[in-house]
Order: C-alpha cells, then sequence, then structure tokens
C-alpha cells in the first residue's frame, strides 16, 4: 500500500489514480460517464469514439441522474461527465444541463465541453453545478482540420475564450503529438493558453494505437514540458501516454528534470524515483485535474 511521505526537499509531487483505474488492489474513485454512450459523430483521428468504450452509458438525463446516484452510494469523489461531439464538435447538452441544475450532489462534477462551446454553454455549465470544463487545446489549423475535423480554427480559440469569460473553472490539455506523431501546433497553444491564465497546463501524449503511428521522440517531449514549465505555475502529466518502456523513461526524465507537479496512473518505478530526488509525494483517487483541498 502507498504511502504519503513525510520528509522531504520542500518540492510536492502529487501521484493521481483517475477513472475507475486499479493499482495494486486500488482504485480510482473518480468514474466517466458518457452522455452520448459510445456514439461520436465527430470521429477525431486520435481516439474514433474508443475513448468512450469504457465509460458509463448516460445518454439520456434519466440515465445520468441514476448513475450520478449510483456513484454517490459507492461513496465515489467525483465524476467525469463527458460524450462524443456531432460534426461541428458540439456535445448534446441542452438535455442534461437541467437535470444537473436540479441536481443537489456532493459530487466534484467536471466535464469534458467539447470543442465547439459558446457563451450561452459555457454559462450553462457553471449554472449546472460544474466545477471543470475539461477541454483540448488546439494550436494550429492542420491539427484541427485533419485530426479533430474542425474546418474553422476560430471555432477552437473562441471556445476558450468563452469557457475562460463565462463558464467554470477551465482545465486546459494539450495532447502532445496529435498531428500524425509529430510535434506541430503545440507551443501556440500552450502560448495561447498562457496568455489568457497561466496557473496551470495538463499535458498527455498521444498513444499510438488509433492514429497508427509512432509519438514523438521523448526528448521532443520533453521540451515541450520544459516550455510549458516557464509559462505555468502547474503542470501535469495526464493519464494518456505510450505504455511500455516509453512510458517509464518519459516519467523517469520528467521527474528528474522537476517538470511536473502532478502524475496521474502512479508507477512503483515514478514513485521511487520522486523519493530519490527528495520530493514529498502524496495520492490521491481522482483524476489530475481535481485540486486535492476542492474535495
Amino acid at each position: 500500500m502507498e504511502k504519503q511521505s513525510k520528509v522531504g526537499s520542500g518540492k510536492v509531487l502529487d501521484f493521481f489514480l483517475p477513472g475507475m483505474i486499479s493499482i495494486d488492489g486500488k482504485t480510482g474513485l473518480y468514474p466517466a460517464v458518457s452522455i452520448t454512450g459510445k456514439k461520436c459523430s465527430l470521429k477525431c483521428e486520435h481516439c474514433h469514439g474508443s475513448l468512450l468504450e469504457p465509460m458509463y452509458d448516460g445518454d439520456t438525463p434519466e440515465k445520468l441522474l441514476n448513475i450520478i446516484r449510483a456513484f454517490e452510494k459507492d461513496r465515489m469523489i467525483g465524476a467525469l461527465i463527458t460524450g462524443g461531439c456531432d460534426k461541428d464538435g458540439r456535445l448534446p447538452w441542452s438535455g442534461f444541463l437541467p437535470v444537473l441544475k436540479d441536481l443537489k450532489t456532493k459530487l466534484f462534477l467536471s466535464a469534458h465541453s467539447g470543442i465547439n462551446v459558446s457563451k450561452d454553454l459555457a454559462s450553462g455549465l457553471r449554472a449546472a453545478g460544474i466545477r471543470q470544463a475539461l477541454i483540448d487545446v488546439i494550436g494550429d489549423e492542420a491539427t484541427a482540420k485533419e485530426i479533430y475535423h474542425i474546418d474553422n480554427f476560430k471555432i477552437v480559440t473562441k471556445s476558450i475564450e468563452n469557457l475562460y469569460s463565462f463558464g467554470p473553472k477551465v482545465i486546459p490539455h494539450l495532447i502532445v503529438g496529435v498531428y500524425k506523431g509529430r510535434i506541430s501546433g503545440e507551443y501556440i497553444a500552450l502560448d495561447l493558453i498562457a496568455g489568457i491564465d497561466n496557473s496551470r497546463i495538463e499535458i498527455v501524449v498521444i498513444m499510438p494505437k488509433e492514429l497508427g503511428v509512432d509519438p514523438p521522440e521523448i526528448n521532443e517531449v520533453i521540451k515541450v514540458f520544459e516550455y510549458a514549465r516557464k509559462k505555468f505555475k502547474k503542470v501535469a502529466l495526464g493519464c494518456a501516454r505510450p505504455r511500455g518502456k516509453y512510458r517509464f523513461m518519459l516519467e523517469e526524465k520528467l521527474i528528474e528534470a522537476g517538470l511536473i507537479d502532478r502524475l496521474a496512473i502512479w508507477s512503483d518505478r515514478a514513485i521511487s524515483i520522486a523519493k530519490e530526488k527528495g520530493y514529498k509525494v502524496n495520492f490521491h483517487y481522482t483524476c489530475c485535474s481535481v485540486d486535492p483541498n476542492e474535495v
């Protein structure tokens, strides 16, 4: 069983176990539910809807309400509400927001907002009690069009502006290598967010399965993190990243260089390296987007 570190150099590294993932008999307490079931019309090239497969199916307001009530009984800490987008990059929130607004729950609720977010939707998410809005940050038109199938790049930038101006707390996510396994608009995306709010960024690395390409070289990924570290107060390595040797090498380099404050889905090796480097380590059972003092 993992233990909180009691000593260290003053540096802190928080480890997170999201969703319903299990490690050494411990299971995350922050499951994900899809308001479209397994359906996604946008079919982004790096996902094709596959991320929806293991999620709870809450494709009607009644189903969503029942699932949340079940989470409460099972003593979950919170939940991520997400789903597949339509061809314009929108999630079908309209039928679900009234239910969420009337819902009285102690669960900490996050939502993947979709890529196309209007002012009304941003404010509607906040009014419905959503505590966090998660959105992918896209840095260039080629990535938006060829990977996310969004032809009008202004939709991306305007949606981010709407969320920060009218929505709940925004948790921006950057996928390194999402453009065919290559570094493309990552630095532009980081500049875009840092210019609005430099408090935090969640960074993940493309997983090769859906795109059918190799991920970027680890040293290229490290450079992105180095840039992010200069721009943001807090940097997290999120749950999505290649597994196996690539994963362990990336985690080791990031921890040794002091480039991250949070790491989702820990490994024994990552914990050992953190302790060797003098970090105080803490363990949490939510998405790494959630601040421990908020739940």
